[in-house]
């Protein structure tokens, strides 16, 4: 008892490995070339009579073939561990193959008249070889037979007793005429109605499935304190009210056609959207996550680049993505090595190919590492301007102001001249020229000067040269450390030139302000302070004016020049 007990668990240990192995096929256990070699061996002993001779022979021919019928049955074992393969076909081939290798097992002659000479030891050694693979062989076989849970793998739809339900309603009575007529197309009248139960449940049940699964996880797995709560029972709740149908369906068409061979097709199919729905609940779920973090993180640091965070998302998505295409093809049994070698291959064709590709990815990568603009960010590029709204591998996109989106190459962007004008802290430039007429004082225009000197220097929104306006201290002296920063406070009023019909002033300065609407602000505070300044001290603005002289003869009146425009006053940021 203790040696059959052990016996079998040797065997258990073995379809348990079979069961979890990666391998499809097994190595192969025997020299074809010897086989070869062996059964012309056998003919001519044969021929010749020698029955001894032939008999060894034929024994180590049985040898190896019982070796190989193991090797492809394992393999067999290996296969419907791997699918949904009915337990009552696995019995059935098991028995087969039991029968075939006992029916083969008689035609190995059990006594031959003992010799002395090296060609009867020959033949004991390949008998006693062969009886202790045969009894190998039907140890596993009818380990398999008597208790075949051990290497099956059956649908989880089983192990809610689906198929039991089936029975009880294929038992019941007048069933078996209905079940005679529906046999030709393998189906019952309890695969039917099981199948329209577990519909019916999903139709009814699957609104109330689904607020209990929200409140599960909004109870136990989510922070009532916190306000993300949303934000991530929003990611899981499409993925997991598919999975939730695509569950229901798995399981009414499995009850259905459980006796058909469409079982195991279907089961793929189902192993294709299980995944892919996982993979899509994964990126929703990373998608909510990204967010939030990214939130926490910006409120301590401002300078935080999203479009980093954004390609890391999109390479472990791509990851994932990838990860999810590999784990489908093992699933249909094609090796991913077998096709990384057909690609190197065609290597250097796909390399001339994504030529363009690969400048546009080198070019993304480029821009990241420069740090020349990022997300969110003011920018021109040759006759583009607009804000950036991504940085990808292959493109930058950028929302124009008349709010048509416009896709750069990263290729040509990593190659143009970039004017951003969100690079910069403290400073957006107010520029104009002050046309004042030419009857005004001299004395009265130099108190003018003075008084909007002291208005840029005292006013609140106008960056002040004699103020610190650099962040942190100074690292290194070769560099302009405010240039660095995009830091402008320059302050300038002058009289600049005489024009055609004004004497014109130039006032020159930055606001503290780069924001586009702050900035229009203060520099509508600005002329209004520079009109008070001027009616202050008697002076008017210049504008263009035009005189007709009509003289007494017949000549035709002559038209003066109009001022030009910079007589006039002019704004520019």
């Amino acid at each position: 008892d203790e040696i059959l007990l052990k016996e079998d668990q040797i065997v258990s240990e073995l379809l348990k490995r079979l069961r979890t192995t990666n391998l499809t096929l097994l190595p192969a256990v025997v020299n074809w070339q010897h086989i070869s070699f062996l059964n012309s061996r056998k003919s001519i002993n044969e021929a010749r009579g020698n029955e001894l001779a032939m008999e060894r022979d034929r024994a180590k021919l049985a040898y190896f073939s019982t070796r190989e019928q193991t090797r492809e049955y394992l393999e067999y074992l290996i296969q419907v561990s791997n699918s949904y393969t009915r337990t009552d076909e696995i019995v059935k081939y098991s028995i087969n193959l039991r029968s075939k290798i006992t029916k083969n097992a008689q035609e190995i002659k059990p006594q031959i008249k003992k010799t002395g000479n090296s060609i009867y030891q020959d033949f004991a050694r390949n008998r006693r070889q062969y009886q202790v693979s045969n009894a190998t062989l039907i140890d596993i076989l009818n380990h398999v037979i008597n208790d075949p849970a051990d290497i099956v793998q059956t649908h989880w739809s089983q192990q809610f007793n689906v198929v039991s339900a089936i029975v009880f309603f294929n038992k019941l009575p007048y069933m078996n005429p209905v079940n005679q007529v529906l046999a030709p197309i393998s189906i019952d009248v309890g695969g039917i109605i099981v199948s329209l139960g577990i519909v019916l449940l999903i139709v009814f049940w699957y609104p109330l499935v689904i607020r209990g699964s929200g409140w599960l996880i909004e109870r136990y797995f989510l922070d009532d304190t916190s306000d993300h709560d949303d934000l991530i029972l929003g990611a899981l709740n499409q993925p997991v009210k598919s999975l939730l149908l695509v569950g229901g369906t798995d399981l009414a068409t499995n009850a259905l056609l459980y006796k058909t061979g469409e079982q195991a097709s279907l089961d793929k199919f189902y192993f294709v959207i299980y995944t892919w729905l996982i993979v899509w609940m994964l990126f929703r779920l990373m998608d909510a996550i990204l967010t939030i973090q990214y939130e926490k993180l910006a409120r301590s640091n401002k300078e935080l680049r999203k479009e980093l965070i954004n390609l890391g998302a999109r390479f472990i998505k791509g990851i994932l993505f990838l990860g999810a295409i590999a784990y489908i093809l093992n699933g249909f049994g094609i090796s991913i090595a077998a096709i990384m070698s057909t690609l190197g291959i065609g290597g250097l064709a796909f390399a001339l190919a994504a030529k363009d590709s690969l400048s546009n990815l080198f070019g993304g990568v480029t821009i990241l590492f420069d740090n020349a603009f990022k997300m969110g960010d003011w920018i021109k590029i040759d006759d583009v301007e607009g804000t950036v709204v991504e940085i990808g591998l292959r493109s930058t996109t950028i929302r124009t102001f008349d709010n048509a989106l416009i896709t750069i190459p990263n290729a040509l962007v990593s190659v143009s001249s970039i004017q951003n004008w969100n690079r910069r802290s403290v400073g957006r430039r107010i520029k104009m020229f002050v046309g004042v007429t030419y009857d005004s004082k001299m004395q009265d225009i130099q108190k003018a000067l003075a008084d909007i000197r002291g208005m840029l220097s005292e006013h609140p929104g106008i960056a002040n040269p004699k103020e610190k306006h650099v962040k942190g201290k100074r690292r290194y002296e070769l560099a302009s450390t405010e240039d660095a920063q995009g830091i402008k406070s320059t302050q300038l009023v002058f009289l600049d030139r005489y024009g055609e019909y004004s004497i014109d002033i130039l006032i020159y300065c930055f606001s503290k302000t780069v924001n586009w609407a702050e900035w229009l602000g203060v520099k509508e505070d600005v002329l209004f302070r520079i009109a008070d300044i001027l009616v202050k001290n008697n002076l008017e603005f210049a504008f263009p004016t035009e005189v007709r002289i009509n003289r007494e003869h017949d000549s035709p009146p002559q038209r003066l020049p109009l001022a030009s425009a910079e007589a006039r006053p002019s704004f520019k940021d």
